[in-house]
């Protein structure tokens, strides 16, 4: 979602955040009529909720990361899946660090300089699937005040050897004219997904005919549109290659990140990969990356919770009912991922207390 330089400052690590005590009054032609408020370090909350150093007494508090879906965009805090969390959780509260855009390695950023700051018993991380597509951009495109797309400077990670490094050091507050950038530059601008359309005539076929043999990125769109025009019976795709294999650049940069955040991290992590739609309504492959995030919870010890099956079991149409067509969860997607999360929140803080 585009926020608006009004609801946004720019920040020199994380790249940006809401302006500390914003509150403003949304609408939307799908979403309608939604709050956004932040508290004074620039995250959304619910009314007047600011963030304290340390915890309460007899109160464990979960820090969540994640991008749009783990923001809220499209609904007020306290539907959110992130307010919906504290209402269902006694004496846990949830102080979220969700920005809508943030890929893995911004989110990193904001626990290494502002989350790991705040006394904490559990480290949630929602990042949205198609959000790795990011981990390889060094730009990004934005619109400004005058909905005119301009170029900006994106924090992100490299690896050199197997060592994480931060690029852009420091971050750059300004526009940047896309031709004076390098060849090589110019192909690390972050654009919008190119499976969007055929992600939109998917969603309009018949049930999916899986094929008899592995096929490769290009070959299954090509498949897909062929009988697409001869009977709308269709292949299922896998729209993120870059879960393929745990060797493509961007799950190098992801795994590498998941890994070291588990390592520094003295508290337990919960990793909750948030389907697309295209997954939820099978007509897409989700083993690629449903294996990439196994890998990293049998390497580490992070808890995994894919929600992807249990959606899958959903009828057809409450599934439709859990997301707004354009991809964000409704008020009831929010619901019913809180009610889901919780029950692993309750799992892994239990975990925490037996060991003591």
């Amino acid at each position: 979602m585009w926020l608006g330089e009004e609801l946004v400052e720019f920040h020199p690590i994380i790249g940006k955040r809401l302006m500390p005590g914003v509150q403003r009054e949304l609408t939307h032609p799908e979403w309608g009529n939604y709050s956004i408020q932040a508290n004074s370090y620039g995250f959304r909350c619910s009314h007047e909720h600011e963030f304290a150093p340390l915890k309460r007494q007899g109160v464990s508090r979960i820090l969540l990361f994640g991008d749009s879906n783990a923001f809220g965009d499209g609904v007020s805090y306290d539907v959110s899946f992130a307010g919906i969390l504290e209402k269902l959780l006694p004496d846990v509260e949830v102080y979220n660090f969700a920005m809508a855009g943030f890929a893995v390695d911004q989110q990193y950023l904001c626990y290494q300089e502002i989350g790991s700051k705040f006394e904490h018993d559990l480290i949630v991380i929602s990042p949205t699937i198609e959000t790795i597509r990011k981990l390889t951009a060094h730009f990004i495109l934005a619109l400004d005040n005058d909905r005119v797309q301009r170029c900006l400077a994106k924090p992100y990670f490299e690896l050199v050897g197997a060592k994480l490094v931060r690029g852009h050091v420091p971050l750059r507050d300004e526009y940047i004219d896309m031709d004076t950038l390098p060849p090589d530059e110019k192909e690390k601008i972050f654009r919008a997904n190119p499976f969007a359309d055929v992600r939109k005539l998917l969603d309009n076929t018949r049930p999916i005919v899986k094929p008899k043999k592995r096929l490769h990125l290009m070959d299954k769109v090509n498949y897909f549109l062929k009988k697409l025009h001869m009977k709308n019976t269709i292949t299922m795709v896998r729209p993120y290659p870059e879960y393929d294999t745990p060797n493509t650049p961007a799950w190098n940069i992801m795994h590498a990140i998941l890994k070291e955040w588990v390592a520094c991290s003295s508290k337990p992590l919960l990793v909750t990969p948030l389907p697309s739609f295209i997954y939820v309504k099978e007509r897409a492959d989700a083993r690629n990356y449903q294996a990439r995030f196994r890998e990293v919870e049998r390497e580490t010890a992070c808890s995994l919770y894919d929600p992807l099956p249990d959606l899958q079991r959903l009828s057809m149409d409450e599934r439709r009912k859990l997301y707004y067509l354009e991809g964000h969860l409704t008020p009831q997607g929010h619901a019913w991922m809180a009610k889901k999360i919780a029950q692993h929140v309750r799992e892994v803080l239990k975990r925490k207390k037996a060991k003591r």
